[in-house]
């Protein structure tokens, strides 16, 4: 997910994603955006890295942890503190992917074993990830108005949770890989934006562009 703050400057396993963009009223509140941004980056690279064969599957249990309490339930938090800033982009963004990654951990640990046989399992993995594709195409739209590094966070978001649920209901390794790599590289920007938005704060001036539009 990646951070911007808006104000004028500023099985496989699935991916994904964030970040604020309407104007934010005056808060006492320091901006949250850059510790989810770096949840949902962090999270969203090492399940890329299992969804494009680049770590066997074996240990991705060890990842499940990560997705519940750092992309998660910090996700969660913050979007809550975006409501009191006023942000609504960041919070319905950081408030999306945080229960984005809580339910994929949940499905993952205990609701897929529900599912018989477990190949069935698939189509419902494939619905998942397409409703959050559909919620990150709006994303888009709405982040038009924030920076072009965000933009493009969110459009290959959007294409990664594509890929990924074409891979799940096909069974198709190709578009899982695919679908991990299209994570990786928005990981590595939305671990970009929200270093950028981060050093701004200590610098008291922008150091990494983003490319601000308008």
């Amino acid at each position: 997910m990646a951070t911007a703050d808006t104000q004028p400057e500023g099985r496989s396993a699935p991916r994904t994603a964030t970040v604020p963009v309407t104007p934010v009223s005056a808060s006492p509140l320091a901006d949250p955006g850059p510790w989810a941004v770096s949840a949902f980056a962090t999270t969203s690279f090492m399940l890329g890295m299992y969804n494009a064969h680049l770590i066997g599957p074996a240990s991705l249990p060890i990842v499940f942890p990560v997705a519940f309490f750092f992309g998660g339930l910090i996700q969660i938090m913050v979007g809550v503190l975006e409501v009191g800033r006023g942000n609504i982009f960041g919070a319905v963004v950081f408030g999306t992917y945080g229960p984005f990654w809580v339910i994929f951990a949940a499905i993952e640990i205990w609701f897929a074993k529900m599912v018989h046989p477990a190949s069935a399992a698939n189509a419902g993995v494939a619905l998942f990830l397409a409703m959050f594709a559909v919620l990150t195409f709006y994303f888009v739209l709405a982040s038009l108005r924030s920076d072009i590094v965000l933009v493009a966070i969110l459009v290959l978001i959007f294409a990664g949770l594509v890929c990924l649920a074409i891979g799940a209901q096909s069974g198709s390794v190709d578009w899982t890989k695919a679908g991990g790599w299209i994570t990786l590289v928005f990981a590595v920007l939305a671990w970009y934006h929200a270093a950028a938005d981060m050093i701004k704060f200590t610098f008291g001036r922008p150091v990494l562009p983003v490319g601000r539009i308008g």
